[in-house]
């Protein structure tokens, strides 16, 4: 189960992002639309190509791992653990 481990910071703005640990559900149930929803554009293309030579049984692995790779994401876009002063 996914669950809230706090907030990622928009470094130009201070706009929250919640952040979450675990099974991702939104992963698994929209699959390669909610790494394209958070503008994971590599992973969606990694999840597509892993889902067509699976079968798709690889978008029962990915669930596992998405909030990490999101979580990833943002830090790679320079988002800020903690809220700059203004």
């Amino acid at each position: 189960m996914s669950k809230s481990v706090g907030y990622y910071y928009h470094p130009a703005n201070n706009h929250p992002t919640e952040i979450f640990e675990g099974f991702s559900w939104p992963c698994l149930i929209f699959g390669i639309f909610w790494y394209l929803y958070k503008g994971m554009f590599a992973w969606a293309l990694i999840a597509f190509i892993a889902a067509w030579f699976s079968f798709g049984i690889s978008m029962l692995i990915f669930p596992f791992f998405g909030n990490k790779q999101h979580k990833d994401s943002l830090l790679k876009k320079g988002y800020l653990t903690e809220k700059k002063s203004e």
